[in-house]
């Protein structure tokens, strides 16, 4: 088994080295250009933007790590995207029969071996792993303040997280234009009552006073996407109102007192 998966190794390295290093220094043998319409198209823009460079020197870089046996399962992640799209502009745009079964059998080896080192990315495939600095009992990760609902988040916990959702929708708001930085604005909606959900629940208060900002919100939100009109005056009104009536839920959040005992939302959150 350990010999194939060096011999694997070796021929997969050694392709993805020749490979980059052609289309970069040497220009022994021709690029595919395409036959087919949209893979003609696609790879013009890939030659043009000079992205088709940066994937070649993905696969020069790797390919050199992964005959060297340094770094291989890193390398094997990085280039397993550029093998992807390789497969996909030959069977699905090119339809070429040898192109198409060179990609399949590319992306089938970096498949191959990445399972060979499927030790080295346990830690990638945790079900919910905390990120660094994150309590590992989940008190405090991302996922207890702002994906369940259910439980409490304390007024220490609070008030940082609310500054960064704050600063999160800043940056969207005046540094990503257009409808990007709308939609990404209108997803932080969700996190956003998840933890005045919590913060109520610390408090001993059911959740209902989040739905008040939460509507206001949404339908602002549809106001400034154009998917809502209320009116002249209604549809300068509403987003004002929804941006009010927020700010005044995360103050109380971070100015109300929790529970020190435990309540029907859970047990007390320690600071």
């Amino acid at each position: 088994m350990k010999s194939l998966v060096l011999a694997g190794r070796l021929v997969f390295g050694a392709w993805m080295l020749s490979n980059g290093a052609n289309y970069l220094f040497l220009s022994l043998w021709p690029m595919p250009t395409g036959h087919e319409p949209l893979a003609i198209q696609l790879m013009a823009a890939l030659v043009h933007s000079r992205l088709l460079d940066v994937a070649m020197t993905i696969q020069l870089v790797t390919g050199a790590l992964i005959v060297a046996g340094v770094f291989v399962p890193v390398a094997l992640c990085v280039v397993m995207p550029v093998s992807t799209c390789a497969l996909f502009w030959s069977a699905v745009l090119d339809h070429q029969a040898l192109g198409a079964l060179l990609a399949l059998l590319a992306f089938a080896l970096n498949g191959v071996l990445m399972l060979a080192y499927i030790d080295y990315y346990k830690g990638a495939l945790q079900w919910q792993p905390p990120m660094a600095g994150e309590p590992t009992n989940h008190r405090g990760s991302f996922d207890s303040l702002f994906v369940h609902p259910g439980g409490r988040t304390s007024r220490s916990q609070f008030v940082p997280a609310v500054i960064t959702l704050a600063a999160v929708a800043a940056f969207y708001a005046y540094f990503v234009p257009g409808r990007s930085g709308q939609w990404s604005m209108l997803v932080l909606v969700v996190p956003a009552i998840i933890l005045h959900v919590r913060r109520l629940h610390d408090m001993g208060r059911n959740a209902w006073p989040v739905l008040i900002p939460g509507i206001l919100a949404i339908a602002g939100f549809a106001i400034w996407l154009h998917l809502l009109s209320l009116g002249a005056q209604l549809d300068v009104i509403v987003p004002r109102a929804a941006l009010v009536v927020s700010v005044a839920l995360a103050v109380w959040g971070c100015i109300g007192k929790g529970q020190t005992e435990a309540n029907s939302f859970g047990a007390p959150v320690e600071a």
